[in-house]
């Protein structure tokens, strides 16, 4: 049986994930209930994998199906992004019309900027975007380089050439599953505590791995790394190890008691700082962006 991806199926487990119910998550791909099933069911069969299971209440996922959604939520967005991007040079080459690049770090790309950039094409809709989404060592590389006009990140290490300003701020939260024994404490884990536990995190490079090493003033013990939001998430669902992440990504998790925030001593604010070159001063599109980002988030002066 061809092992080939059944991208309607990818789509299907994340909006599963995300709607709770099938019957709504087939709406959102204009699908019927019963055409969504057979798809999982078809899923299943070629890999060997439960990812769903029926009850009198609904579908939901399997462990496994939670695994996997995290993993599909990463490919679909790659996916997107490309499909986007060729529309946009699709719809520049016919229309003509501005350019702006801009790179930002995973957590504004996926929870943040979306809002920023729909108020911009709201009142610029002649500007062609072209986003990349990196870790905040690369976004910072993006804009040195010229590649990009504007960045924004999550994280205080910032090139001494580049301007910056803060545009917001963000809290990340240790969660782990409901099932874990830090989910029943009362008081606040040490940072001894916690360094003696293995935590799944980001990358080297990432405002969030970078943030949560700050704070600890000491290398983490680590579980796993993830290259995403939602594979950490997945991650601690699946009882890997804890993780450090925006609480913008478990928010659901929380809400239905899946996953649990843990009291501790640590300092886990970080800055949303958009960045550009000094030798470049922001104007048209690019300005406006920034305009939009310290409206919605109360941004201080530039540094």
């Amino acid at each position: 049986m061809s092992k080939e991806l059944d991208l309607q199926a990818l789509r299907l487990l994340v909006l599963l994930e995300e709607e709770g119910s099938l019957g709504a998550a087939g709406r959102r791909l204009g699908i019927t209930q019963p055409a969504a099933s057979i798809s999982l069911r078809a899923f299943e069969t070629r890999w060997q994998l439960r990812v769903a299971e029926r009850t009198p209440r609904g579908t939901r996922l399997t462990p496994d199906g939670v695994t996997v959604a995290a993993w599909a939520r990463d490919v679909l967005h790659q996916i997107d992004t490309v499909r986007g991007g060729l529309q946009a040079l699709s719809a520049r080459r016919s229309q003509g019309g501005s350019d702006l690049g801009v790179a930002a770090s995973l957590t504004v790309a996926e929870f943040v900027l979306p809002r920023w950039i729909g108020e911009l094409r709201a009142s610029l809709p002649e500007v062609h975007l072209r986003l990349q989404v990196q870790n905040s060592d690369r976004v910072d590389d993006l804009v040195h380089s010229g590649e990009c006009a504007i960045g924004f990140v999550e994280s205080t290490r910032v090139s001494e050439d580049l301007a910056r300003r803060v545009v917001g701020t963000d809290r990340l939260v240790i969660v782990v599953p409901a099932a874990h024994p830090w989910a029943r404490r009362s008081t606040p884990l040490s940072r001894d505590q916690l360094l003696a536990t293995e935590f799944v995190v980001r990358e080297e490079g990432s405002g969030t791995r970078s943030t949560f090493e700050r704070a600890l003033a000491a290398q983490p013990r680590i579980a796993m790394v993830a290259t995403s939001t939602t594979a950490m998430v997945g991650a601690a669902l699946a009882g890997v190890g804890p993780a450090v992440v925006t609480p913008y990504a478990v928010r659901a998790g929380l809400d239905t008691g899946e996953l649990v925030e843990v009291r501790h001593d640590l300092d886990l604010e970080r800055p949303l700082t958009a960045i550009w070159r000094r030798d470049r001063p922001l104007d048209g599109p690019a300005a406006a962006l920034l305009r939009i980002a310290c409206r919605a988030a109360g941004g201080t002066r530039p540094v």
